[in-house]
């Protein structure tokens, strides 16, 4: 998974207010965003210095959740709360499920469809955050009620080789083209 996860992130503090994080969204351009606990903060007072300096005390970010496009409308919107009322970690969806770098497509793809989720950070060994793998990432546009676990183990030579129509889901061969058969089986007009 380490290999097709999107390293690049967003991640902002459960105390934010939604229609801040909204924002962020927008700038960024993301649908969705990972959750993490607020890091921990002390003043530090120098004699020598006038103003005294914020020093953080968490170098390693806590992940506590994640949030979607999808959660704002249905959490926020539609329920008629202020996005500048309600924090990130009241709507967020948690606990946060992840999957290990070394796992593979497949592995991937059945945890979204058994947690009915469509992304999933990848962390490494030492369960770290490094990226995040979306339904869409791995699969493209495919309607992911579609999906087979079966046909996503067969290898990418014979995904070369051969489709599967969407309508029947017959097999179409090299030797014949997808259009041949949508046109002759499935478009042909019915006689009575």
């Amino acid at each position: 998974m380490g290999d097709v996860a999107e390293p690049d992130f967003i991640c902002l503090p459960e105390d934010m207010l939604v229609g801040e994080a909204v924002k962020v969204m927008r700038d960024k351009d993301v649908s969705s965003i990972l959750v993490s606990k607020p890091d921990k903060k002390v003043i530090v007072l120098d004699d020598a210095s006038p103003a005294p300096s914020t020093v953080s005390l968490s170098h390693k970010k806590q992940y506590v959740g994640i949030l979607t496009e999808r959660d704002i409308l249905y959490r926020v919107l539609a329920e008629n709360r202020g996005p500048y009322k309600v924090t990130l970690g009241r709507i967020m969806s948690s606990p946060l499920v992840t999957i290990s770098e070394d796992a593979s497509v497949r592995d991937a793809i059945g945890l979204m469809e058994s947690k009915r989720i469509r992304r999933l950070p990848v962390v490494n060994s030492r369960d770290e955050v490094i990226g995040l793998v979306t339904l869409k990432t791995v699969i493209g546009n495919m309607p992911s009620h579609n999906i087979n676990l079966a046909e996503l183990e067969s290898s990418r030579s014979v995904a070369e080789k051969e489709a599967v129509c969407p309508y029947c889901r017959s097999v179409i061969r090299q030797d014949s083209t997808m259009a041949e058969h949508i046109s002759g089986t499935h478009m042909q007009k019915q006689t009575q």
